[in-house]
């Protein structure tokens, strides 16, 4: 092995160490009795498990978690392929150029930045609605209502994130062969009709990848759900970290690890297949 690969490959190896480390120290945290009322830690098993699965507040922030990771890979992939259609379809590099900038731009700041920007266009005086007011139409009860909540996080989750599909999407498209673009503009082809049987044809990795990564980044979302609704305990806008959070500063440490384990192991499962499509494919490139 050459020395410089060898370089490369320490620093990886060494992270991913301590990563693994990291997580088979959580899981065996997940089977004792640690918390507040138990500050010497003692070996239970599953009941940790079997308490926190039992309870309302995990139930529902799960399935608050597999809403918005649906929602996302769902319309965030067909807005990807419809913003990196029509990039594409531009004439102009700096055109391209400037408006993949901004679909990019909400990956370019924090998620709590983010949120704290769609706070304010909530806000029913100065935000959104003020504008609806002001063009005659009705207000929108953003967060204050139970109801729209939840989709008002799809909405912001989707805003944040549609940029990584565009990215995909687009440079799976730049990649095929232009002769066959042009080929198609000479049967007089329409720029749909390209889209359609030739460009997402050839762009599967494209969707391995973009489906893969809106679903890692929806599933462990922390911050946007956090700040949007104002604190941990907020059951319309829960999800599975912010459970897990919400679990570790109340001191119980041994359900808190429990709930993380659940969501490393569905992560995992999910996305360590599209992992191996995804190499085995290259490889046989």
């Amino acid at each position: 092995m050459k020395k410089s690969t060898i370089i490369l490959v320490i620093p990886t190896a060494l992270f991913s160490a301590i990563l693994l480390y990291l997580v088979i120290w959580n899981a065996v945290i997940s089977f004792t009795n640690w918390s507040l009322f138990n500050p010497k830690m003692s070996f239970v098993g599953l009941e940790t498990y079997f308490s926190v699965v039992k309870t309302f507040q995990f139930s529902n922030s799960m399935l608050h978690s597999l809403e918005l990771s649906a929602s996302l890979v769902t319309i965030g992939n067909i807005l990807g392929i419809l913003f990196a259609g029509l990039l594409y379809f531009l004439s102009s590099n700096k055109a391209r150029s400037v408006f993949l900038s901004i679909i990019l731009y909400p990956l370019a700041i924090s998620m709590a930045v983010n949120a704290l920007i769609w706070l304010w266009l909530f806000n029913i005086n100065i935000g959104i609605d003020w504008l609806l007011v002001r063009i005659g139409l009705p207000q929108l009860p953003w967060l204050s209502s139970t109801s729209t909540m939840f989709p008002s996080l799809i909405l912001v989750t989707i805003w944040a994130y549609t940029g990584i599909a565009t990215l995909f999407y687009l440079a799976g498209f730049m990649n095929i062969d232009k002769s066959v673009i042009e080929a198609a503009r000479l049967d007089s082809a329409s720029s749909f009709k390209i889209l359609y049987k030739i460009l997402l044809p050839n762009s599967f990795n494209s969707f391995i990848v973009s489906t893969a990564l809106l679903f890692l980044f929806s599933f462990r979302i922390f911050s946007l759900p956090y700040i949007l609704s104002g604190g941990p305990t907020n059951i319309f806008l829960q999800t599975a970290v912010v459970y897990m959070y919400y679990l570790f500063t109340v001191e119980f440490f041994s359900q808190a690890t429990a709930v993380a384990t659940i969501i490393t192991v569905i992560a995992s499962v999910v996305i360590i297949p599209y992992a191996l499509i995804i190499m085995r494919r290259w490889i046989r490139k």
